[in-house]
């Protein structure tokens, strides 16, 4: 028997690529385990906060260990005393250099729940987490970046001995735990997040779960560039919508564009491990772990959903009167 094996290639779907998708699943039952024993408190907050925490465990066991996470602080040696200290849900810094200013401790918090106080030089991304994606949770977390700009204003050769702001390859982003099917129409999140384009290394954002999609599948919240102002013929934001366009300079817009797909957890996963490394292009995958759907599985090049089965049905009745044939091979759901 001959031990000659074939060259390896990228294969998709790849080995694991639904398991990878568990940790997104624990995410969402423990969201969902808190979400509802929050409704029946006066103040219901407490499935924002585990969002929070969860989103925080596993990126501690996803990425390298290299790069610790933490809630916490951001501290300068170049703004004063004076100046207010702001709280970010996750911060991810140099572990293996950073020293740790202090730490808030909670009784009532795991190690990962403790807040910690990061020396600026050593933060290499932020991002806000919030419950659901929706007009007025995208503006508190576009709110909660913007107070980065102070520490985003310059860069610092890498021989400056004491540092002041954020690294060159420092990224910041959002976290949507699911966009509810009351929100569908709520363009206007996507409108308040475009707000934080201009903001140094801002990547987008990521939805855990759309409402009404199929099990497997999550939201991306991508920047595109634009030489003009075009209006967004949005339908709803479970297909696919774009914010307005945010003017940057002539001839130059910038929208958020929401997509959805079964393969955009491991997208952004290892997005994430490419900011930090700082070889992410937002055009290239930044790796094929993880990737596959089951369209793909299933032998479809394409995914064969449609937004409005009714407009496909219509438009097979059509075709069958212009043809005097019933036509095949269309599908719907």
């Amino acid at each position: 028997m001959s031990d000659t094996h074939l060259p390896l290639k990228i294969q998709i779907p790849n080995q694991g690529w639904k398991q990878f998708l568990t940790a997104r699943d624990e995410m969402l039952a423990a969201y969902d385990k808190a979400r509802v024993l929050s409704g029946k408190r006066a103040v219901q907050t407490g499935h924002g906060i585990v969002a929070e925490a969860e989103f925080r465990k596993w990126l501690i066991n996803f990425l390298p260990k290299r790069y610790g996470v933490t809630s916490g602080y951001i501290i300068s040696q170049g703004l004063p005393n004076s100046d207010h200290i702001f709280h970010y849900d996750v911060i991810i810094y140099d572990q293996l250099e950073s020293p740790v200013l202090w730490v808030d401790e909670n009784p009532d918090s795991s190690l990962s729940g403790r807040s910690m106080a990061i020396p600026v030089e050593y933060v290499q991304g932020v991002i806000e987490v919030k419950s659901a994606l929706k007009k007025r949770n995208v503006e508190k977390a576009v709110e909660q970046l913007a107070h980065l700009k102070p520490l985003m204003a310059f860069t610092e050769p890498s021989n400056q001995p004491s540092k002041l702001y954020l690294p060159k390859n420092f990224f910041c982003a959002t976290v949507f735990f699911e966009l509810r099917k009351e929100d569908e129409m709520d363009f206007a999140a996507l409108d308040a997040l475009v707000e934080a384009s201009t903001l140094r290394g801002f990547y987008g954002g990521y939805v855990l779960r759309v409402d009404t999609l199929d099990k497997y599948y999550s939201g991306k919240i991508s920047l595109i560039m634009q030489d003009e102002d075009l209006k967004s013929p949005n339908k709803s934001l479970f297909f696919w919508a774009t914010s307005k366009s945010k003017k940057v300079s002539e001839g130059l817009y910038l929208k958020t564009q929401l997509n959805h797909s079964e393969s955009y957890f491991s997208e952004f996963a290892f997005d994430i491990i490419a900011l930090l490394k700082g070889t992410y292009h937002p055009n290239v995958l930044s790796s094929f772990y993880g990737m596959g759907t089951t369209q793909w599985e299933a032998g479809h090049a394409a995914d064969i959903r449609y937004f409005n089965p009714d407009d496909v049905k219509r438009y097979e009745e059509e075709t069958e009167k212009f043809f005097g044939t019933k036509q095949s091979g269309t599908n719907s759901c």
